[in-house]
């Protein structure tokens, strides 16, 4: 039976002690915020329980009561707005009430999803990861969730400025190539590679298929109704779009298939870095699905 591997950390242990200044501003953030950033297995630990704390914020019950409240609301407006003239009162006074404490509701439960990114664990951790950045050790990946970034750009903690311990000399730039050599890395197999190609590419195909669907039944409809039969030639609008969206599902498929390549991939990666192996960052797709399993 094959042993389950570890979770990959951003950064293990053994790549923060590769270099010196790294290393003692490392042990300073741990000694100002109180935990050892060293200790892998405790890092680990930690990052799960903060990982499955915010989870359960931003999809416990008050999140699911806000979303109840805020649908009855406007179903509520809405029934009141078809139903014609009546009581004002009646129809406006409830629902509003309705929406001002989903509104209320959602953001209490934001602001406490953003205390719990400030936790003096992970806030100290983003230093690490800062710094760990600053001196040329490769981060691995930068969780989403440890930034607060959702579906854009935009952070709710991003990692802080680093700035270099008093009398050591100035960060290094990040170079291109991991360090540590403790143990052998796993090679990008084929269908790795494959997965990475196809996940950057996919994603467009449903929408796209859409839009020229719809675009060929609008020119047949002008052909109807305004009896022109050159616009019929929108039908292959209607055709180019279905062919679309079948790629998009082979596409899919394909993708699905090489996943669970990818996933053994990212296993590996995190049994070499639980050895000692300082760990590359992981490509964009790479990032997505590591994320994905959070």
């Amino acid at each position: 039976m094959t042993r389950p591997a570890p979770a990959l950390l951003p950064v293990s242990a053994a790549a923060l002690s590769a270099d010196p200044r790294l290393l003692e501003a490392v042990r300073e953030y741990g000694r100002a915020h109180g935990y050892d950033y060293l200790d892998d297995t405790a890092v680990r630990r930690g990052l799960a329980e903060h990982r499955a704390a915010l989870h359960r914020t931003a999809h416990g019950a008050p999140v699911w009561a806000a979303s109840l409240v805020g649908t009855a609301g406007l179903a509520w407006l809405l029934w009141a707005a078809l139903s014609g003239p009546g009581n004002i009162a009646l129809a406006v006074v409830p629902p509003a009430l309705l929406l001002v404490l989903a509104v209320a509701a959602f953001v209490r439960v934001h602001r406490q999803g953003r205390r719990q990114l400030r936790h003096p664990f992970l806030e100290g951790y983003r230093h690490v990861l800062a710094a760990a950045l600053a001196h040329g050790v490769p981060v691995a990946v930068v969780p989403a969730w440890l930034t607060g970034r959702g579906g854009g750009d935009i952070e709710v903690a991003p990692l802080p400025p680093y700035t270099a311990p008093a009398g050591g000399p100035a960060p290094a730039r990040r170079p291109q190539t991991p360090v540590g050599t403790a143990a052998p890395l796993p090679a990008r197999t084929a269908a790795v590679k494959e997965y990475e190609r196809i996940a950057e590419r996919g994603g467009w195909h449903d929408e796209t298929g859409w839009v020229l669907v719809v675009a060929g039944a609008l020119g047949v409809g002008y052909a109807v109704t305004r009896d022109t039969p050159a616009a019929y030639a929108a039908v292959l609008l209607t055709v180019l779009g279905i062919w679309t969206w079948l790629a998009g599902h082979r596409l899919g498929r394909r993708q699905a298939e090489l996943a669970a390549e990818a996933r053994r991939y990212v296993d590996e990666l995190a049994r070499a870095q639980a050895a000692g192996t300082a760990v590359p960052e992981l490509s964009p797709p790479l990032r997505k699905l590591f994320d994905s399993r959070l």
